[in-house]
C-alpha cells in the first residue's frame, strides 16, 4: 500500500486537469526527468510498460495531456497511438472508425477535433429554434463523425406525411381517418455544424467562437460555442431554460440574453467548465462575398442546442413506447415527438382545463417521498403499464417544442377503456389521455379529454 501511495502521490501533478483552457505539449527537449517533481524517486516510472499502460487506459485525455508534462519516459508512453484511438472511438460508439486518415494519427485525429467530441458522443441534438428563425419550431439534428473528410457535421433530421389515404372509421362513420405513411431524411446536402479537423490547438480555447465552413451559398455565415450549464440552485421558474423542465436533462442553459450571448457569463472560462449537454449557434446573413470592400451584417440570431440522456428514448422491453417519434399534424406536416415511459404518480398534478395549470413531471417532483408509483412494464396480461407522455421535440405556431402534446396517464388496466374491435384499429388498447390544445402564438391553451390507441405492443 505505501508502495501505491508513491505511486500516486508522485504522479498527483499528472493525474490532476490543468485549470487552462488550451492544453499544450512540452517540447521533447524540456528539462524533465523520471523522478518526482518534489525530488522523490519515482516508483511509478518503474513499472513494467505494459503495467504502466494499462494504468494509462484508466486516464481521460486532459490527464494523459498533463502527464506529458512529468517525464520523458511518461511522455512516450502517453504518446501511445492505441489510447487515442479509443478517445476518438468512445466519442463515436455508433460509427466503425477503422483508421485515423486524413490525419497523420489517432492522436492528432482526436486533438484536431478537441474539445468537439462531445457532439458526436451524445448524437441527437435539439434546438429552441428553427434554423430559419421560428421560435416555435425548432431543428432535431444528427452530429455524425465523416471520417471522408475528417470533420464533424450536423444535420437536420426532415420529416414528411408522405402519400396519404382517406378513410370513414366504421365505429364512429362521421369521423374520417387519414393513413400516415412518414418518409423520414437527413438533409445532407445543407449541415448546419461543420467543424474540420485542422492544427493541434486548433479547437481548444473555452471562450472564443468557431467559425465554421456552412451556409455559404445562401450568404449565411455560422459560429459554434460552448456553454457554460446553470447548476440547479441557481435556476429558477422565472428563467427561460433550454432544455425545459418538461424534457429531462443533464444540464440546462439561459436562451434569452440582451447581448445574444456574447457576455462572457456565458461561456465556460475552462474546458473543464464546458457543458457537454448544450452548446450556441450564432447565425447572420453576409452579403459581399470574401475579398469584397464591403461587407454587410444582418440579421444576427442565436440557436441553443441540447441533448437528450439516451435512456430516455431507448426502447426495452419493460418500456417498448419509449423513443423519438414522428406525429402527423396536418397542416402542421410532421412533428418529432419524445415518448417517455414512467410510474403512474398519482401525487402529481395533472392539467385538466387551461394552460395556466401546469403539467409537473414525475422526475420534477419536489417531494420525492410523497411519490407513489405503480411499477413501469408488463401487467400480467402481458400489456404496458405505467405512464406515457409525449413531449414535442419540434413544434408548431399553435403548441411549440419543449411543450406536452398528450399524455395518458395509466396506459395499463387503471387507463383502459376498451379494445378496439373494428376492422381499422382491431385489437388495439384505447387509453384515456389528455390533448394539449392551443389558438395560434401559443394561445388559450388548454388540455382536452383525448384518446390513445396503441398496436402491437
Amino acid at each position: 500500500m505505501d508502495v501505491l501511495n508513491r505511486i500516486f502521490r508522485s504522479t498527483k501533478l499528472a493525474l490532476s486537469d490543468s485549470p487552462n483552457t488550451s492544453p499544450t505539449l512540452p517540447p521533447m527537449d524540456s528539462p524533465t526527468t523520471s523522478t518526482l517533481v518534489h525530488g522523490e524517486p519515482s516508483f511509478f516510472t518503474m513499472l513494467p510498460a505494459e503495467v504502466i499502460y494499462g494504468i494509462l487506459t484508466f486516464l481521460p485525455p486532459l490527464s494523459l495531456i498533463n502527464l506529458t508534462r512529468t517525464s520523458k519516459l511518461l511522455r512516450a508512453h502517453s504518446l501511445t497511438d492505441t489510447l487515442w484511438a479509443r478517445f476518438v472511438r468512445e466519442n463515436v460508439p455508433y460509427q466503425q472508425i477503422l483508421e485515423y486518415y486524413p490525419a497523420e494519427s489517432w492522436r492528432d485525429l482526436y486533438m484536431s477535433l478537441h474539445p468537439y467530441w462531445f457532439l458526436t458522443r451524445n448524437k441527437l441534438w435539439f434546438s429552441d429554434k428553427a434554423y430559419s428563425g421560428s421560435t416555435m419550431t425548432g431543428s432535431l439534428v444528427l452530429l455524425r463523425y465523416d471520417s471522408r473528410r475528417g470533420c464533424i457535421e450536423g444535420l437536420r433530421i426532415l420529416a414528411k406525411q408522405g402519400i396519404r389515404s382517406f378513410e370513414s372509421w366504421e365505429w364512429n362513420p362521421e369521423v374520417i381517418i387519414h393513413t400516415f405513411n412518414p418518409e423520414v431524411s437527413l438533409l445532407v446536402d445543407d449541415p448546419i455544424v461543420k467543424i474540420d479537423g485542422g492544427m493541434y490547438g486548433k479547437h481548444s480555447s473555452a471562450r472564443e467562437e468557431l467559425l465554421m465552413n456552412t451556409g455559404y451559398s445562401r450568404g449565411v455565415r455560422s459560429m459554434i460555442s460552448l456553454c457554460h450549464a446553470l447548476s440547479p440552485e441557481k435556476q429558477s421558474n422565472a428563467m427561460s431554460l433550454w432544455p425545459p423542465h418538461t424534457i429531462p436533462a443533464k444540464e440546462r442553459v439561459r436562451i434569452e440574453s440582451q447581448n445574444l450571448f456574447k457576455g462572457e457569463g456565458h461561456r465556460p472560462s475552462s474546458i473543464r467548465e464546458a457543458s457537454e449537454n448544450t452548446f450556441r449557434i450564432r447565425k447572420w446573413a453576409e452579403f459581399g462575398g470574401m475579398g469584397a470592400p464591403l461587407r454587410v451584417h444582418i440579421g444576427e440570431d442565436v440557436m441553443t442546442f441540447s441533448t437528450v440522456p439516451e435512456e430516455y428514448y431507448t426502447a426495452t422491453k419493460e418500456k417498448p413506447w419509449q423513443g423519438i417519434w414522428v406525429g402527423d399534424y396536418s397542416g402542421h406536416g410532421c412533428e418529432f415527438l419524445l415518448l417517455i415511459q414512467s410510474a403512474v404518480n398519482r401525487s402529481l398534478e395533472t392539467p385538466k382545463a387551461s394552460f395556466g395549470t401546469p403539467l409537473l413531471h414525475h422526475f420534477d417532483s419536489p417531494d420525492p417521498q410523497s411519490r407513489r408509483s405503480l411499477p413501469v412494464g408488463r401487467g400480467e396480461d402481458g400489456s404496458c403499464v405505467g405512464r406515457l407522455e409525449a413531449i414535442k421535440l419540434t413544434g408548431d405556431p399553435n403548441v411549440p417544442r419543449g411543450e406536452y402534446t398528450w399524455v395518458a396517464e395509466d396506459i395499463g388496466p387503471g387507463g383502459l377503456l376498451r379494445i378496439a374491435d373494428e376492422k381499422m384499429f382491431r385489437g388495439a388498447r384505447v387509453v384515456r389521455s389528455l390533448g394539449h390544445s392551443a389558438a395560434r402564438g401559443f394561445r388559450d391553451g388548454e388540455y382536452l379529454c383525448s384518446r390513445v390507441w396503441s398496436h402491437n405492443h
